[in-house]
Order: C-alpha cells, then sequence, then structure tokens
C-alpha cells in the first residue's frame, strides 16, 4: 500500500517506520522544516528503544521517505491511505486543541483520488462527527484508530498490538485497515467513531485513576509499621489489578495522561456532568510532586532556605526524552523558591538545556559534584547511574543531615541500611540490613519491586 502519515511527532514517526518495516510504501509528511530536515537525514526525532535502527533501515530500504506536503509524488501513484497523527495539545482550559486535525483533513479531502483516511490523534468524544460533517465525501472511507503505544516499547507495541480499536461508518473500510495491520493477532474492536474516541479516552484514564491510587495508598503507608512496596505488590498480584502502574511516584510524568484526563474532564464538563473518579485522580496526581518540599521541610526545620538541594535526574524516565509533563518541571522550581542553592544533574541533558528549562539552578557536570556539600539530595529519575552508585561514597559527600528523598522509589534500601543518611521515599519502605525474599508463585523477585522495573517496564500512556 501507499501511505502517508501525517504529522512526525512520537506516535507518527513510530508509524510511518513500523509501516514501512511492513513492506508499504510511506511518506512521512511533516510541516516543521527542522524537523524535517533531521528525519530526512536519518534522526529519529524522539528517544524510543530500536527507533534510530529502524529509521536508518526504512529510509535506507527506499520504503520510507519524508515531505513537507501531502500531495503525492506522482498523480498516477495516489495514496491509498492517510492517517492522520498530528498533536492535539491542550488549550489553557484544559480542552483539546483540534486545529491540526482540521487542517490535515482539509487537505486530505482535496486529494483525487479520495484515499481512505484514518485518524490516529487523540480527540474528544463526537469530534469525527463533527470533522466529517465538513466532508461528507470521507464519510465511507473514514475511520477513527487510536493508538494505545508505551513509552519505552512502542514500536514492539504496533508490531504486537494487545488490540486494535476501528470506528467505522461503513464497513468498506474495514478490508483496507486490515490490509494496513497486516492482521495481528489480537481482538478487534469494531465500533463507531465515537466510541473509539472515548475507549482513548477512558482507557488513559483509569490508568490515570490507577497511578492516583497507588499515590493514594503511599500516602496511608507513611507509618514505620508499613512497607509500601509490600503492600502494592501484593495488591498487584490480583490478576484482576496487576502491577503495571501500580507503583508510588510524584504524580503525572508522561504528558498524554494529564492532557487526555484534563480534556476528557473538560468533556464531560461541557455536557453538564461529573467524573468524580478522574476528578479525584487528577488532583491526586496533580498534587503529588509537593512531597519533595514536603519532606525537606519536615526534615530541615527552619533551614531549607539555608540549605543546598542537590536534584538527581529531571527525566520522568530514562527511555523518556519527552519534559513537558515530568515531575522536575514543578518540584525544581518549588526548591528554587525555598532553598538557598539548587544543584541539578542529568546524564542526558547538557548545561545550557537545564539553564533554561530551570532558571537560577547550578548545573552540575556529574552525579558526585552534584552530591557534594548538599544537604539533601532528591531523586527524580531511576537513572542507572542513581540506582546503581556507590551510596556509601555519596553519602560521606553529602552535608549534614544527609536527607535522600527518593521520588521514585528506585533505590536499594537494603543498600542503604547502616549508612549515615534520612532516607525517605514516597510512603514508607523500610531499610532493611538484607534482601527480604517474597515469594510470587513459587519465584523470588529482584530485591527491590521498584528496580525490577527500571528500563524494563514500559509507561501505559498517549
Amino acid at each position: 500500500m501507499r501511505i502517508a502519515v501525517v504529522g512526525q511527532g512520537r506516535i507518527g514517526v513510530i508509524g510511518a517506520v513500523a509501516l514501512a518495516e511492513r513492506g508499504h510504501r510511506v511518506t512521512g509528511v511533516e510541516r516543521d522544516p527542522v524537523r524535517l530536515g533531521s528525519l530526512a537525514a536519518g534522526r529519529a526525532p524522539v528517544a524510543e528503544p530500536g527507533l534510530q535502527c529502524q529509521l536508518s533501515h526504512a529510509l535506507e530500504s527506499g520504503r520510507l521517505r519524508f515531505a513537507q506536503e501531502i500531495v503525492p509524488s506522482h498523480r498516477r501513484d495516489p495514496y491509498d491511505l492517510v492517517m492522520i497523527a498530528v498533536g492535539t495539545p491542550p488549550n489553557a482550559d484544559g480542552s483539546a486543541d483540534l486545529s491540526q486535525v482540521t487542517e490535515a483533513l482539509d487537505e486530505v479531502a482535496a486529494l483525487l483520488p479520495l484515499p481512505c483516511v484514518v485518524l490516529k490523534s487523540t480527540v474528544p468524544p463526537g469530534t469525527s462527527d463533527r470533522l466529517i460533517g465538513a466532508h461528507p465525501r470521507l464519510r465511507e472511507r473514514y475511520a477513527c484508530n487510536p493508538e494505545f503505544l508505551n513509552e519505552g516499547s512502542a514500536l514492539d507495541d504496533w508490531r504486537a498490538p494487545a488490540r486494535v480499536v476501528v470506528g467505522i461508518w461503513s464497513q468498506e473500510v474495514l478490508p483496507v485497515l486490515r490490509r494496513m495491520y497486516q492482521g495481528p493477532m489480537c481482538p478487534w474492536v469494531v465500533t463507531t467513531p465515537a466510541s473509539a474516541e472515548m475507549a482513548k479516552y477512558a482507557s488513559n484514564a483509569f490508568l490515570a485513576m490507577k497511578t492516583g491510587f497507588a499515590n493514594e495508598i503511599a500516602r496511608l503507608c507513611t507509618g514505620a509499621e508499613f512497607s509500601v512496596d509490600d503492600v502494592l505488590r501484593g495488591v498487584g498480584c490480583d490478576a484482576r489489578i496487576g502491577h503495571a502502574l501500580l507503583r508510588p511516584g510524584l504524580g503525572f510524568g508522561d504528558f498524554c495522561l494529564p492532557k487526555d484526563t484534563a480534556a476528557l474532564a473538560r468533556w464531560v464538563a461541557e455536557s453538564g456532568g461529573r467524573a468524580p473518579l478522574l476528578e479525584a485522580a487528577i488532583e491526586i496526581n496533580s498534587t503529588q510532586s509537593g512531597l519533595v518540599t514536603e519532606t525537606l521541610y519536615r526534615e530541615l526545620p527552619g533551614e531549607l532556605d539555608q540549605a543546598e538541594i542537590a536534584v538527581l535526574g529531571v527525566h520522568h524516565q530514562p527511555w523518556n526524552g519527552d519534559l513537558r509533563a515530568a515531575p522536575s518541571r514543578a518540584v525544581i522550581p518549588r526548591l528554587l523558591a525555598a532553598a538557598a542553592r539548587v544543584r541539578v544533574w542529568d546524564p542526558a541533558v547538557g548545561a545550557d538545556q537545564l539553564t533554561r528549562l530551570f532558571p537560577g539552578a547550578i548545573p552540575a557536570p556529574d552525579l558526585r559534584a552534584a552530591v557534594a556539600g548538599a544537604h539533601a539530595a532528591v531523586v527524580l529519575t531511576e537513572w542507572p547511574e542513581i540506582v546503581e552508585a556507590d551510596w556509601r561514597e555519596l553519602a560521606a559527600r553529602l552535608a549534614r543531615p544527609r536527607v535522600v528523598v527518593d521520588g521514585k522509589n528506585c533505590l536499594r534500601t537494603e543498600e542503604l541500611a547502616g549508612l549515615p543518611l534520612l532516607y525517605r521515599s514516597v510512603g514508607h519502605r523500610p531499610c532493611t540490613a538484607a534482601p527480604v525474599a517474597y515469594e510470587v508463585r513459587g519465584r523470588q523477585p529482584a530485591r527491590s519491586a521498584a528496580y525490577e522495573v527500571r528500563g524494563t517496564q514500559p509507561v501505559p500512556s498517549v
């Protein structure tokens, strides 16, 4: 098939590369000249395992090219299908900005002959009905096909999806979609466009509530008699619940969960309804980032305004280069307002970028320099350099009272036992002198549940 993918953000470029990998002839359409030049040169615009290699291979094979316009290279070789994967960023009121979707659909409707059009962008329920109202010719060739790609495993999720949700008005477009996907062995949910749109929002709303639930439980498990890791492990072993996203932290970090839950909440409000569970999930996740300064005020009473703080990591996850909703964007400005000096280190962010992101923060050249002389260290990313560091040495570099706030619950508590520092996590995680064995269906997991998922547990989103 000849396919155009309009929009080369994270979803669009993953789709373009994956479709080329399946043997389709793909044109990635990107209006931004800087991003277009980078793509044409074979540089992946986002960090995603396997993407750079597969992008290079697709370009070399000739099955993938990039262009600034959707117009086919030759009118005798028209597109069979156009996929719209442009952004729907939030407006100031939380609603979705649909201007890019509208513009892209206008351009597709002008193509002759008329291709099938597949909407991948996340849009509020009922959007397809309104869009097609302006282009009735597209109705029989239109499908809303939301994506369910996880950060850290997006290419694999495209190759082997857990489900394919398709919203259509005409059965005629279904064989075209099956040719595009080439029949993945997974359930296909064929429904109306409005139901497909709602399925996407409902999925992300549930994930947001699960994240909020984990944080709510962590708030209840602060006493020394609790181990929040054990509590949530016990909950997650229930097959009806599962372990994914059942981890406490500092709230939303992925960009799409807060964007989509806010858009759904706005849609509900405009419809005259209420969604108390969704509202609670948004509130819990949005306030969780304040835990860091609350902890430091408690452990450094009357001293925080004279203290030096080291922030270790600014990414939400090591494999996720999207900093738009990372907890660091809320945590570090609060620390800058409260503490005397704030040093920041992240192995994937240069000094110039750190200074632009956090004016007033002092970039540190390495991990040891970041903690040297700091009264407290705040861990915001589970970088291997942080998790696997010699914390005995780092503790010696810290200044009293040597507070460590683990915002990702990723440090190995048994290795912190007996060290001269105050370890504080999200919920209570006791420092034990030796690893504790937990039997799960006859197997013993790694020493720390938080450490097990580092680098391997994708975060469902988008």
